[in-house]
């Protein structure tokens, strides 16, 4: 991944039809302000359905449409399997947890 600057977000224990548009709108304020890298720190999630899933791919075509990118860190099994399951692993970086995104970027 490039040099772009970090946002990080931790969305909520559920990403879900109730909470998605939340996300959807902090990603789409920071696309419109520049180009970036936006983490989502996904420690505290416990749940997403097709509808969080969705939120996920719509922050990923806003960033990537501005220049930024998106990754995801520490996803539960759960989400892990999600991301498999519908093959969004192999479109973003997945990293099992933020030691090991922070030692990607470090570099």
């Amino acid at each position: 991944m490039s040099q772009l600057p970090l946002e990080v977000l931790v969305p909520p224990v559920r990403l879900d039809t109730t909470t998605k548009d939340g996300l959807t709108q902090q990603v789409k304020q920071i696309a419109n302000q520049r180009a970036t890298l936006v983490l989502l720190d996904l420690s505290q999630v416990q749940f997403v359905d097709s509808s969080g899933l969705g939120a996920i791919v719509a922050a990923l075509k806003s960033l990537r449409s501005a220049g930024g990118e998106l990754a995801l860190c520490q996803p539960s099994e759960q989400v892990k399997t999600l991301l498999e399951i519908t093959g969004l692993e192999r479109i973003m970086k997945v990293y099992p947890n933020r030691q090991a995104f922070d030692h990607e970027h470090s570099r």
